[in-house]
């Protein structure tokens, strides 16, 4: 195990404290309702996925709008039904807390092996 020396520790500690405070403030959850969740044609497991995954409409989110303090999915369009045999297509919409509104393009891919693949884009 590697010591650090004493004299440095301070310096230690304030870097992983400025890094954990960057990390608390730039991130803010997508909340939303039982009844938005129930819009979607995505099982449980896939919504999921859809909502907190990397590349998923949370992190999309995130990368568009940085500073949102707050994100609430508020309507989800179901444009192509998806049942694990074909492509599905939704549109997520998102309000920040600044009345901001983001529409998010969902598309649902089987992968042929029981699996789904996702992409998420901004709409235009």
């Amino acid at each position: 195990m590697t010591q650090i020396p004493m004299k440095k520790l301070p310096l230690f500690v304030m870097m992983i404290t400025l890094a954990g405070c960057a990390t608390i403030g730039s991130s803010s959850k997508l909340t939303y309702a039982p009844e938005v969740r129930r819009q979607s044609s995505a099982s449980d497991t896939s919504f999921r996925d859809l909502l907190t995954a990397v590349g998923g409409v949370a992190s999309v989110d995130r990368a568009a709008y940085p500073n949102a303090k707050e994100r609430t999915l508020v309507h989800i369009e179901v444009i192509l039904p998806y049942d694990n045999q074909k492509i599905g297509s939704e549109r997520w919409t998102v309000k920040h807390d600044t009345n901001e509104i983001a529409v998010y393009q969902v598309t649902l891919v089987p992968d042929g092996e029981g699996a789904t693949d996702f992409s998420v884009s901004k709409a235009p």
